[in-house]
């Protein structure tokens, strides 16, 4: 962690947490040619014939973590912050058993992904309700990230631009933002009323 940003109030939070954020999106992008055969020959027929419940049993586990981040952030909000991770927890159901019902299993990796990567990003950033620069900073990366991982992929084999993936992968982001949000001993909802 950057102390000295956080005490200037920099935009940067954490060094550590940037260069996560960067890995994981170089990752992202990097794998994006073989995805579809990982996919299809490796990550596919192990999920069947249950793919759906596969997603639900991994949202479950990111939230079981998330509540327990949630509570050792301490008590200031916390039972609020739980109330956001349940409600985050259904959105993220109705996307999979509404929008993405009927759509190929990697459609639905986007809400996941995106909200992974959303909650790193926010954690390399200095949040605060009075000098919003390091949440305008983490959002602006994050959206060009998911419009670009789209994007992208008009330009890359067996891949192909849709909305629905755009959709997902910013439905993702805002999932993420407020499981952080949530969660996080840095989120303005979470810091103690002491530092506040």
């Amino acid at each position: 962690m950057t102390a000295n940003a956080d005490a200037k109030g920099g935009w940067l939070r954490s060094r550590a947490w940037a260069a996560a954020s960067l890995l994981s999106v170089v990752v992202a992008l990097g794998t994006l040619p073989y995805a579809p055969y990982w996919w299809l020959q490796t990550i596919l027929p192990r999920l069947r014939p249950h793919v759906t419940l596969w997603f639900v049993a991994f949202g479950g586990a990111i939230l079981a973590g998330l509540f327990a981040w949630a509570w050792s952030a301490g008590p200031v909000n916390r039972t609020k912050g739980i109330g956001v991770l349940l409600t985050v927890m259904v959105l993220y159901l109705l996307f999979l058993y509404t929008v993405y019902r009927h759509e190929a299993p990697a459609k639905k990796w986007h809400i996941v992904q995106f909200g992974l990567m959303a909650g790193i990003a926010l954690q390399a950033v200095n949040v605060d309700g009075k000098r919003p620069a390091g949440l305008v900073v983490g959002l602006a990366f994050l959206f060009v990230v998911g419009t670009a991982d789209e994007v992208s992929q008009k330009f890359i084999n067996m891949r192909s631009f849709r909305w629905l993936d755009l959709v997902g992968n910013y439905e993702g982001i805002v999932l993420g933002l407020f499981s952080w949000l949530a969660a996080s001993p840095h989120s303005p909802w979470r810091k103690s009323e002491k530092a506040g």
